[in-house]
């Protein structure tokens, strides 16, 4: 429970957005934007780690070093020129918020629209009559401007902000030592064991209460792909790099950021992790892809960048990759 008083001072004008004190705060109460520090009280347990992290002075408290005097900020363009000289609005904002609920509901909506027509493409009697090696080609051809529909989109919510794509979505490494990486890394790996043992057990359970699962899921890949060393590679580069990258930065990083602005950060990570396992039109595979949907809101929402929730969405997805061409070699 947090305490009645938390002795924490804010000066936005210091901050420098490093993200050490997003990374330092293990209650995730702390978001850091272009104009502002917000702390959320409830959450907040007054430990003061964000203070002692900040050696700019913009979060200080009883314990945490001391605000430099005035004088001294002319040096601090000396120590970080990339970070001070940026522009605010370019830089990467930890968890904190970009986006609103209409910018969010549009593009899921468009989303789902581009994963309908695929879905169409894919099963058309046109595409179907081709013969092998030509409908492979039509096959991967979809889903490449599948993904480039998703990127455009994405592309263009950013331009509008007025922000780059590796700014607007977090996809540039935070600014933590290396310990903090490897701390990362540690998560990413255990939460992608407990996430497929998860899975695993779910499989298991299923089968002992006599579900049947609707289609050869592992299957499929060498079907649209083609059982070949170019089909793994297609494979490996849609399945493990695109796929992920996409649906990482639309969940967690849009939607997921949108509802965080206005609802607690649990309950975002829940509606992301609901709509991102609705979102693929598997109910058989809900549960196992709503734990790995929210293993990813929650790296996302602590680790102050995109790239662990990338990292461990493709590392989930690598399994069905290999497993599909090894039945088949």
């Amino acid at each position: 429970m947090a305490p009645t008083r938390i002795p924490l001072s804010l000066d936005p004008s210091r901050c420098n957005r490093c993200g050490r004190c997003t990374t330092a705060c293990a209650a995730g109460a702390l978001r850091v934007g272009a104009t502002y520090i917000y702390v959320d009280w409830k959450s907040c347990d007054g430990c003061l780690e964000c203070a002692k992290v900040c050696d700019a002075g913009a979060i200080t408290g009883r314990g945490a070093p001391e605000a430099p005097a005035v004088p001294e900020r002319r040096t601090v363009p000396e120590r970080r020129p990339a970070t001070v000289s940026a522009p605010p609005t370019v830089r990467p904002t930890a968890s904190a918020p970009e986006w609103t609920l209409l910018e969010a509901w549009a593009l899921l909506a468009a989303l789902i629209a581009a994963f309908l027509g695929k879905d169409a493409l894919l099963t058309s009697d046109a595409l179907l009559g081709l013969p092998g090696d030509t409908q492979v080609f039509a096959r991967v051809a979809v889903l490449f401007s599948f993904y480039v529909i998703q990127a455009a989109l994405l592309w263009l919510l950013a331009w509008r902000r007025g922000l780059s794509v590796l700014d607007a979505y977090r996809l540039r490494a935070a600014d933590v030592p290396w310990n903090a990486r490897f701390a990362s890394a540690g998560l990413v790996v255990g939460l992608l064991v407990a996430v497929r043992l998860g899975a695993w057990g779910y499989g298991a359970f299923a089968q002992e209460m006599g579900w049947t699962p609707p289609a050869r899921e592992v299957g499929d890949l060498t079907e649209i792909f083609g059982p070949t060393v170019w089909g793994l590679l297609l494979s490996v580069v849609l399945v493990v790099i695109v796929a992920p990258l996409v649906e990482e930065v639309v969940f967690r990083g849009v939607l997921q950021g949108a509802f965080a602005g206005r609802v607690d950060w649990r309950i975002a990570i829940a509606l992301s992790a609901a709509l991102f396992a609705l979102y693929h039109f598997t109910p058989w595979l809900f549960l196992p892809l709503f734990a790995l949907g929210a293993a990813c809101g929650w790296l996302a929402h602590t680790r102050g960048s995109l790239l662990p929730a990338i990292s461990l969405h493709g590392a989930y997805n690598v399994l069905p990759v290999v497993i599909a061409f090894w039945m088949v070699w």
